[in-house]
């Protein structure tokens, strides 16, 4: 080697010493800076006809584990997701209350029962007439803020999840244009490094409000996908676009377009994302979830308790009276005191086979036909009849609806007859009664409109016109207006019922805390095939269990899911991140290096000194 080869080669070291100190101290500088990776940049011989001739340095690189990458990812989706549940069930839980306080939806009913009991002890002392239409008043509100709540936090939700669609948007237009970057660079052998660690950030960031899977290119670029498999992002970015509502009611549902959908558009391609079950985990799912699912389940559980309450106070069982016409047999029911909602109960037997039926009085044909599962019992069928016409046109449509061996007529007035086959012998009437809501103070049995709907001050009869009177209910229920003005009607359901009877309070005592309910499986409580059936004080404290078992359940996985995503992200840490110890020792050997070989360029300028003066 020649002495000006050895120059090269030693300038060549030097220049290499050179970039690693400027790696070395910029991998310093970002200890702590929030995406820095930790680079590298491996030296190489350089040859010339198969000999050497000193090293270079490529460019600087990261030292990132992408299968480990795509875990922590995935992993802070599931996290962002349940952590925004955790969070919106403890202020459920909150609302609803504690099992065991007083202030508790199932302190308000347990108080209201021992104002019942201070009544049946003195019915005829107004202060304790007072104290149980107060303690009834704050049952309803209880129920009215509990349900307002619920609310506001859907609307919550559905804000939220336009801010961060349009965070979204924003994120993938970065990683877009951080992709270009890439790939120019890239083309010209220059480094990338640091322009993956900006574009790997806004991924990041972006898998906390959607499970992404991201794929590699060969040029250097990413290519982005839902965990459902829809493309996100590939040379350009889709749109995602948001629909929000400004307002937010029980009546606001997905279903019905009352609330907003996440939609991917690619040109001419729109997808709804919550339809397609695009969005799994991360923040977005979370919201939807809460907004569609978790929040109108708590919805439904208030409006069930107010329903049922409402209808437990007031309800009125009619029997139906022994009829016969010939060998005919069966029962005849009055249906003058009936309203929409209200319900006749039928029992027959045809070839030996016992069946229940349902009999719904509806106003708005629109409805019909009825579901089975409009009333929570098993084993029924129900039947809905528009009772918003002429006589002969109802008795038609029961008729139709009913087995031939079941004879329907009308004998006269509102009352309907149901009849068995006569002769034939294959069929019977068992059983036929209404359940009616009087709006009578007295004169209609020991039941009371205690609580009305507020919104028209009618009384609830659980009314399947419309929307349906229960939907939302729990944000209307109040005291009835004409009860408040006299508390009297607490104890006098009768003319000549003194004021010491103690017959309505004790049957409103039984009607909240001995007579069971079968409650809608809509409700989570209980199941389609096996519908819990309790008191309304046993309901009651059951939602609020559940409320505060879910909350209890979320915040347990949210932290385990935590305790998860922190392992990770301090292995991809320790991994990727500068380790101050480990650049402090490279430092020294490119110190080292770079000594050396200015030693030896030095030593080279002596010689090239020595060979100028022999030649002078």
């Amino acid at each position: 080697m020649t002495l000006s080869s050895a120059l090269g080669a030693a300038m060549s070291g030097l220049n290499v010493s050179q970039s690693g100190i400027d790696i070395t101290s910029r991998n310093i500088a970002n200890v702590g800076t929030p995406g820095y990776t930790r680079k590298v940049a491996q030296q190489t011989n350089l040859l010339a006809g198969g000999e050497g001739i000193g090293v270079r340095r490529e460019a600087a690189q990261r030292t990132v584990d992408q299968f480990l990458q795509q875990q922590l990812r995935s992993s802070t989706a599931s996290s962002a997701f349940l952590n925004i549940k955790s969070s919106m069930l403890g202020r459920i839980d909150a609302g609803f209350g504690t099992p065991d306080s007083n202030s508790s939806i199932a302190g308000a009913v347990s108080s209201l029962a021992t104002m019942l009991q201070e009544l049946i002890d003195n019915p005829e002392s107004e202060p304790a007439r007072a104290s149980f239409i107060n303690e009834a008043s704050n049952l309803a509100t209880k129920l009215n803020q509990t349900s307002d709540t619920i609310q506001a936090m859907r609307l919550e939700a559905e804000r939220n999840i336009a801010a961060g669609v349009e965070q979204a948007n924003a994120l993938l237009n970065t990683i877009a244009s951080v992709n270009n970057q890439i790939a120019s660079r890239q083309a010209g052998s220059l480094s990338i490094g640091d322009l993956q660690d900006q574009r790997d950030m806004a991924i990041d960031e972006l898998s906390r409000l959607m499970d992404v899977k991201v794929v590699n290119r060969d040029d250097g670029t990413v290519t982005v996908f839902t965990s459902g498999g829809q493309l996100l992002l590939d040379r350009t970015p889709v749109e995602l676009t948001f629909d929000e509502h400004t307002q937010m009611d029980p009546t606001s549902t997905y279903e019905n377009g009352g609330v907003g959908t996440i939609r991917l558009v690619s040109g001419s391609t729109s997808i709804d994302l919550i339809a397609a079950g695009a969005l799994r985990s991360g923040a977005l799912a979370g919201y939807v979830e809460m907004r569609d699912e978790i929040l109108p389940e708590a919805q439904a559980q208030l409006d069930e308790l107010a329903a049922q309450l409402a209808l437990a106070m007031s309800e009125e069982t009619v029997e139906g009276t022994d009829a016969v016409d010939g060998a005919a047999t069966g029962f005849d029911i009055d249906t003058s005191d009936m309203v929409a909602g209200n319900t006749i109960n039928l029992s027959y037997t045809v070839g030996g086979v016992r069946q229940d039926v349902t009999i719904v009085r509806v106003d708005d044909p629109s409805v019909l036909p009825l579901s089975d599962s409009v009333t929570a019992a098993t084993g029924d069928t129900v039947i809905g009849i528009n009772f918003d016409q002429p006589m002969a046109n109802i008795i038609a449509d029961l008729q139709a609806a009913l087995p031939g061996d079941v004879v329907v007529s009308n004998p006269a007035g509102n009352t309907i007859r149901f009849l068995d086959d006569g002769a034939v012998g294959n069929s019977d009437i068992d059983a036929v009664s209404a359940t009616i809501t009087p709006s009578a103070l007295t004169g209609a049995g020991t039941g009371l409109p205690l609580f009305t709907d507020g919104e028209n001050g009618t009384v609830f009869s659980n009314s399947l016109d419309g929307i349906g009177q229960k939907t939302g209910f729990a944000s209307r229920i109040t005291v009835n207006p004409a009860v408040i003005a006299d508390d009297t009607v607490l104890v006098s359901y009768d003319a000549g019922v003194p004021m010491g009877d103690t017959t309505r309070p004790l049957d409103f005592l039984a009607r909240l805390t001995s007579n069971t309910r079968t409650y809608a499986p809509e409700t989570g409580i209980g199941g389609s095939a096996t519908p819990f059936n309790g008191t309304i004080d046993e309901f009651a404290r059951r939602i609020v269990s559940f409320q505060s078992s879910q909350a209890s359940n979320a915040e347990r996985d949210a932290e385990a899911q935590q305790v998860v995503t922190s392992s990770l992200q301090d292995r991809f840490d320790a991994e990727t991140g500068v380790n101050i110890d480990d650049e402090m020792s490279n430092l020294l050997l490119l110190q080292n290096a770079y000594s050396a070989n200015a030693r030896v360029i030095s030593t080279i300028q002596e010689l090239f000194t020595v060979l100028m003066s022999i030649g002078r």
